[in-house]
């Protein structure tokens, strides 16, 4: 759950049963100043292995990538706020249509910075290719099953992979620390 700073906690079970909070935080920005071609290098690394993964899925539109993952995010977020949301921790659990809220252009062209005109073309061709659905109102939400696909798993994976191994550089490099919370 996040603090009144928006932190989120990641729970740590300990040998002995007990779970400890804890965090990753910034390193001052002193820290980040004296290593900061190092953040750069590990974030143009990440970068350059995350996007390329959903070069099939989207022929390299990342304009699409962006949409898709705003219309996502955006149609659960209210439900993953709440204690039912604990329900829906994993992709493999498809979250019910009643359950998300519909996101509707304007929304995405202002959360992206992607134009409305832009953002409704590229919707009507992700509807077109299996990704989007649009409800009677307008409104746009991910396709049942869409994430719960293999291909879509082992991207999420993949992404995993390569956010944990900048976070690591991150903590060896003194940019990030980790703390009790």
């Amino acid at each position: 759950m996040p603090d009144s700073r928006g932190w989120r906690y990641m729970p740590v079970q300990a040998r002995d049963g007990r779970v400890n909070k804890k965090r990753l935080v910034p390193s001052n920005r002193a820290k980040l100043d004296e290593k900061s071609r190092v953040f750069a290098y590990e974030f143009g690394v990440l970068l350059c292995e995350m996007l390329p993964r959903y070069q099939s899925a989207f022929q390299s539109d990342f304009a699409k990538v962006l949409i898709i993952h705003a219309i996502g995010v955006a149609s659960v977020s209210r439900l993953m706020s709440r204690p039912e949301g604990a329900r829906y921790e994993a992709l493999t659990d498809p979250v019910p249509a009643e359950l998300q809220v519909p996101v509707n252009a304007l929304s995405i062209a202002e959360s992206t910075g992607i134009p409305r005109e832009t953002v409704r073309r590229k919707i009507k061709e992700m509807i077109a290719d299996g990704f989007l659905v649009e409800d009677e109102r307008g409104g746009y939400r991910l396709k049942p099953g869409t994430l719960q696909s293999d291909d879509a798993m082992d991207v999420y994976y993949q992404q995993l992979l390569t956010l944990t191994t900048l976070l690591n550089r991150c903590v060896d490099a003194g940019i990030i620390k980790i703390e009790d919370a």
